[in-house]
């Protein structure tokens, strides 16, 4: 294994590539659950709230696993189950409580008229 080679599939470069859109997709989905979060801040509207909530469950969460685990593994080494099992688990749970909290604010969550 070359020092180029990480975990013998991807390149330094391919990682760094990969990284960087990791981190492009998961600042455009900060700024979409900021912008949530202030409209729920603006308008006291707990719909908004949940809003946020389920799409910072359903975007950056995943995204924010993905590049702590990969990072983690990089240091320790992990297992390549780490990879294919538990990051997507958890990635997958992170998603389903997120677009159940999207359901739960667009059905149940009463809206406030002012």
């Amino acid at each position: 294994m070359t020092a180029l080679q990480i975990g013998g599939v991807q390149t330094q470069s391919e990682y760094l590539l990969l990284l960087s859109a990791t981190l492009i997709a998961a600042g455009l989905a900060l700024f979409i659950v900021f912008h949530a979060y202030s409209g729920y801040r603006r308008n006291n509207s707990t719909r908004m709230l949940y809003l946020a909530v389920g799409l910072c469950l359903i975007t950056v969460v995943p995204m924010a696993l993905s590049i702590v685990i990969n990072s983690l593994g990089q240091s320790i080494g992990f297992q390549s189950r780490v990879y294919t099992f538990y990051l997507p688990l958890l990635s997958r749970i992170s998603e389903i409580v997120g677009l159940c909290t999207l359901l739960y604010s667009l059905l149940v969550v009463p809206s406030q008229s002012q």
